[in-house]
């Protein structure tokens, strides 16, 4: 009888269309070489350390909870970066893990700032590769069988008899490509605009050896950006407005929202609404909050920290869910003089903790 039961959760897991979307962060550019791999190597200096953490629905008792950690260099002599990732996932009894490495090569408008090369237009397109190997897996200490059971409840101790699904703790390759373009027209005013295409090999995450198991295929993550910001130092704000768009399968979403800075302790609060493109599934309005904490002072390196909170106002109703909240953590460090005057190095920072930065 457990082993039917265990086949049961399987099929139910590997035989029905998917439907799953990959995580998807309320403060991606606190991850950015999650978010597209075109950003390897793009912080504000050469060497660039980030990490996000995101509890989704903190009422839920399967706790779903998704990280990503990153390092990246930028290397002047290849005009492009090298990163690795590494990304965790818990949803109740499903656990996944990834393990990638990233390469950006960029091509830019001249060596000259703006100012320098008679305000003409300066630019860069930064194009990027990703591979990794993922495993998806099943933790069986969270499950119980028919065999592990007694009129009385769980028997203490009891080791079930079921077989286990033959594919989980596998590892499998997965692969991702993003391009980045970033147009500067003068000093104050600043377009980005991105694109990126996750799981192209769409792998198969079948737990089970079946007929079904094409199913299983990862649907390909599409995401695109565009981010609008104005700068000034002369002046005691500064803001961006921004959108992203994802497609995964049948799933579409969006988020828009504008992100205003206090230029003198550079501390950013930006407003943000997700939603579905019909309006009818997951919804949400995002408050976030980032601050440099090496302020001013901090000549070299950069240390920003940021925290996020969903309030949901769709189906599943804030008094339901009680939201989903994000931290996270950036540290960009200059490991070399001439990062500084190098004008043809990308910059798709962490100066904001906006949806699109």
């Amino acid at each position: 009888m457990s082993k039917h039961l265990l086949v049961a959760i399987i099929t139910l897991i590997v035989t029905g269309d998917l439907q799953a979307q990959d995580p998807v962060f309320s403060q991606p550019f606190l991850s950015p070489v999650y978010l597209n791999p075109a950003a390897t190597g793009a912080g504000d200096y050469d060497l660039r350390f980030s990490a996000i953490y995101r509890r989704q629905w903190w009422s839920i008792p399967s706790q779903i909870s998704y990280s990503a950690v990153s390092v990246d260099k930028y290397l002047p002599s290849m005009h492009g970066g090298f990163g690795l990732l590494g990304t965790h996932s818990t949803e109740g009894y499903l656990k996944k893990t990834g393990i990638y490495g990233s390469y950006a090569y960029t091509i830019c408008s001249g060596t000259l700032s703006p100012a320098e090369n008679g305000d003409e237009p300066h630019w860069f397109v930064s194009g990027g590769l990703q591979f990794g190997f993922v495993q998806r897996r099943i933790d069986y200490s969270k499950l119980v069988f028919a065999d592990q059971l007694s009129a009385d409840g769980i028997i203490p101790g009891s080791v079930t008899a079921a077989d286990k699904a033959v594919n989980s703790g596998k590892w499998y390759p997965d692969f991702a490509a993003g391009l980045f373009f970033n147009y500067n027209w003068n000093d104050n005013n600043r377009l980005l605009l991105g694109g990126s295409a996750h799981h192209i090999n769409r792998p198969d995450e079948s737990l089970t050896n079946t007929a079904d198991s094409f199913r299983s295929q990862l649907p390909v993550r599409w995401t695109g950006n565009a981010m609008y910001t104005y700068t000034n130092p002369d002046q005691t704000w500064s803001y961006s407005i921004a959108g992203i768009l994802y497609n995964q399968a049948k799933q579409n979403s969006f988020q828009v929202g504008t992100e205003i800075t206090q230029n003198e302790y550079d501390i950013s609060v930006g407003v943000w609404y997700r939603g579905s493109i019909n309006f009818q599934n997951y919804d949400a309005f995002t408050v976030t909050l980032s601050i440099n904490l090496a302020g001013h002072s901090g000549d070299g390196y950069k240390v920003r920290a940021g925290a996020a909170h969903d309030a949901p106002i769709g189906q599943n109703r804030y008094s339901y869910t009680t939201g989903s909240s994000e931290l996270g953590f950036v540290w960009d460090q200059s490991t070399y003089n001439q990062d500084a005057n190098n004008a043809c190095k990308p910059r798709i920072n962490s100066k904001s903790a906006c949806p699109i930065e």
